[in-house]
């Protein structure tokens, strides 16, 4: 693991960190764990939440989320995924508060569920938002055409207070 944040309550019991490439491997399988078939690139930009055992050190991935790179510059959100166990908790907002900031200054845009438009309203993201790079404009009509009911929403941290 490294860059290592320990995050103030509510989530004391929980540290939150950028994963390196050479640690994808465990990252995949967590999200396998869950249900999820997730091959990891190398280029990708991916944050987790690890639990914290009795011992105060972290154990194992409870949440995480990945970003991937577009030729645009910008990052397009991929499989923000809480263990099923630990949902409803908030974890999921944490790791995006957390992880936006890090990915600054460049957008980040997701294909959401239907369900979900509240969770990514309240965290600044956007429905079908007028800055979309035609790169991922492109990937979201191609999920469309397969019959995908997904919203596009998007995130520019310069719309949000950080410059």
């Amino acid at each position: 693991m490294s860059e290592l944040l320990q995050t103030p309550s509510p989530h004391s019991e929980m540290v939150f960190c950028a994963e390196q490439p050479e640690r994808y491997a465990v990252v995949d399988r967590f999200y396998r764990a869950q249900g999820y078939k997730v091959k990891t690139a190398a280029s990708e930009s991916v944050y987790v939440i690890y639990g914290v055992g009795g011992t105060g050190g972290p154990t194992e991935i409870i949440a995480a989320a990945r970003y991937v790179p577009q030729s645009s510059g910008h990052f397009w959100l991929r499989n923000l995924l809480v263990a099923k166990e630990r949902r409803g908790q908030g974890l999921a907002s944490a790791l995006l508060q957390y992880s936006l900031p890090l990915i600054y200054p460049k957008g980040c845009y997701c294909f959401a569920l239907p369900h979900l438009k509240g969770f990514y309203d309240r965290l600044g993201y956007e429905l079908e938002p007028n800055h979309c790079p035609t790169d991922i404009q492109q990937k979201y009509q191609q999920y469309r055409a397969r019959g995908r009911d997904w919203l596009l929403m998007g995130y520019l941290a310069s719309n949000h207070g950080q410059t």
